[in-house]
């Protein structure tokens, strides 16, 4: 695959020579492709925040090295504000980042940082919005009069406006009802197919990484512990339970049904997947 970020060797170490000092990453390695999204889970405190806080130098490794395309971003200090418009993090609950008077602008900071024209800014704040759902007559409101749903959708469209060639989200939907989350997270396949762009997607939900990611890599305690397709890593649902995480309820369904005698076959972890193989299984006689 096309790589675009790698991560190798990498150790982040809080509070070192403190009486506090914990080990938050122990020598990870893993990268990701270009025109893929790749979800990464873990339970609380298995090191996800840190490695995407890695991604685009918020947070300098203690151990190992970050490649942007082949380079280090360390390489040289003075150049990591070029890595953060490349690499684009948005944090939970980024609507509280939002900061300017009007939504265009919130939007249009970061081209505009990029000393871009106001003809190409322009043009870059009505793609992302657009993409994200924001209908042009917001534009010019304050982002503090939005909803919570709303605000979510400018502070991803900031980003998406540097278009950067990795966007990070950690936990892009938290707090939205489940229509807010499918239309957040349901525009992610579109932007990729669209841009190109590899998306890193952070998230608790097992049916979040089931529904809308290729791969997955999975976290514990500073480590990886699997890594593969979404097919491959849901089928190891004795895994994941192993190490403290859940599988999609939809393939609980799936495994009771074969306990019962119904053995499906097919993407067993999706709603979709799991309707498909019962009709199926229905239409080849069986009941």
């Amino acid at each position: 695959m096309n790589e675009i970020i790698r991560l190798e060797n990498i150790s982040y170490i809080y509070g070192k020579g403190t009486p506090f000092e914990k080990v938050a990453l122990d020598n990870v390695c893993v990268s990701f492709s270009r025109g893929r999204i790749t979800g990464l889970i873990g339970h609380t405190g298995s090191g996800k925040s840190t490695l995407v806080s890695l991604l685009n130098g918020l947070l300098k490794p203690t151990e190992g090295k970050v490649f942007l395309d082949g380079k280090d971003i360390w390489e040289n200090p003075k150049e990591i504000s070029s890595v953060r418009y490349r690499v684009g993090l948005v944090m939970q609950y980024p609507e509280y980042q939002l900061f300017d008077e009007t939504v265009r602008n919130d939007i249009g900071f970061a081209p505009r940082n990029l000393g871009l024209s106001e003809e190409e800014i322009a043009g870059r704040v009505n793609e992302a919005a657009g993409f994200v759902g924001l209908p042009a007559e917001l534009l010019e409101k304050s982002p503090f009069d939005l909803s919570g749903g709303q605000k979510r959708r400018v502070a991803i469209a900031g980003i998406l406006a540097m278009r950067p060639d990795v966007l990070v989200l950690d936990e892009p939907a938290a707090g939205l009802d489940p229509r807010g989350r499918r239309d957040i997270l349901g525009k992610l396949g579109d932007y990729v197919r669209h841009s190109g762009a590899s998306v890193i997607l952070v998230s608790h939900s097992m049916e979040d990484m089931a529904t809308y990611c290729d791969n997955v890599v999975v976290m514990n305690r500073g480590k990886i512990y699997a890594e593969g397709t979404t097919d491959e890593i849901f089928s190891r649902a004795d895994s994941l339970s192993a190490v403290g995480l859940d599988v999609p309820a939809v393939a609980k369904i799936a495994a009771e049904l074969k306990r019962r005698g119904i053995d499906l076959s097919g993407k067993l972890y999706t709603i979709d997947g799991v309707r498909d193989a019962i009709l199926e299984y229905v239409r080849g006689g069986a009941k």
